[in-house]
């Protein structure tokens, strides 16, 4: 019974992450395992595995930094196992190859006009909290040469820009982008534009840890868990670019029937590319972001010219 629960539970995992990252770094013997507070480079390895046999079975995926690897011997009896558990740390330095793994980032939304942002007047200035930005992608960092990495990757970010006045709606008829106060409604609750973007960045970094990370590894049975974070400090600038994906506007707001909400799809003239500077700044497990659009949101002449810019956090 207790290895039928085993076989549901890899096979739940398998499903799960076939979408996830692959693993960071290769697994070492268990005598690795005793290095403490040692400086181990360890390349990087092979991707997502599982091994099924008459006799056993081995499965090894990795997930947000998170290394996870069940192995066990089915021509065994269970009762007559040493049953392991521990904790223990070590160290690994990435100074070859390329780590691979899967970013979230997360941040407030903006726009620049002119190099400042809109006034209370402009029916287009947004909320300072309630605007954010959003991204999710496969990232990777390739070991140049001394201090310089390359953070590198791509996938999808998403600008939600929320209008401070909740009256305020889009109109793109006559050729030319107006932002206008619908009068009409009488309860406005929220007006907004979302924007999705394919994206790719490429950040030369200087790391001055030299790609050092601490694993701390959680043993149990033949479960073994591990997750890394980096040490020391980091800092970079590079450009992004990013192809538009989609847009609509949503306006919700109160009348005779309730709670109601429309949604446009409509051209709105935003320009189909994107591209920008972005700033990467990194301390031990924390790293921030801040991206700025060097072209408008717009099309030229067809709308306010503003800047996006964004800043936020990288889980």
């Amino acid at each position: 019974m207790k290895h039928v629960y085993r076989i549901l539970l890899i096979c739940a995992i398998v499903g799960f992450s076939a979408q996830t990252a692959d693993a960071q770094w290769r697994w070492g013997r268990y005598n690795d395992f005793e290095r403490l507070d040692t400086i181990v480079s360890i390349p990087k390895y092979k991707s997502n595995s599982l091994y099924i046999s008459d006799n056993d079975f081995y499965l090894r995926f990795g997930f947000l930094g998170i290394e996870l690897e069940i192995e066990d011997d089915w021509d065994r009896d269970w009762r007559s196992r040493r049953r392991r558990s521990r904790n223990v740390e070590y160290y690994e330095q990435h100074d070859h190859g390329t780590l691979k793994g899967l970013n979230f980032e997360y941040g407030l939304a903006n726009f620049l006009d002119d190099g400042e942002f809109p006034s209370s007047s402009d029916l287009y200035q947004v909320k300072p909290i309630g605007s954010t930005f959003v991204g999710i992608g496969w990232n990777r960092i390739s070991y140049v040469s001394g201090l310089l990495y390359l953070d590198w990757g791509g996938g999808l970010t998403w600008y939600n820009y929320k209008f401070e006045n909740a009256a305020t709606r889009l109109d793109p008829n006559g050729g030319q982008l107006n932002f206008v106060e619908d009068l009409t409604i009488n309860s406005a609750i929220k007006s907004k534009l979302k924007v999705t973007y394919l994206s790719f960045t490429a950040v030369p970094m200087f790391d001055f840890g030299r790609g050092k990370r601490l694993v701390r590894v959680y043993e149990e049975d033949d479960v073994r868990i591990a997750a890394s974070t980096r040490r020391g400090f980091r800092i970079g600038v590079g450009p992004y670019v990013g192809l538009r994906l989609s847009n609509k506007a949503k306006y919700i707001f109160k009348d005779d029937d309730g709670r109601d909400k429309v949604k446009d799809k409509g051209g709105f003239f935003i320009n189909d590319f994107r591209y920008g500077m972005r700033l990467q700044i990194g301390i031990d497990g924390f790293d921030m972001f801040v991206n700025y659009d060097m072209n408008e949101l717009f099309e030229d002449g067809r709308g306010p010219q503003l800047n996006p810019v964004s800043i936020g956090v990288i889980f």
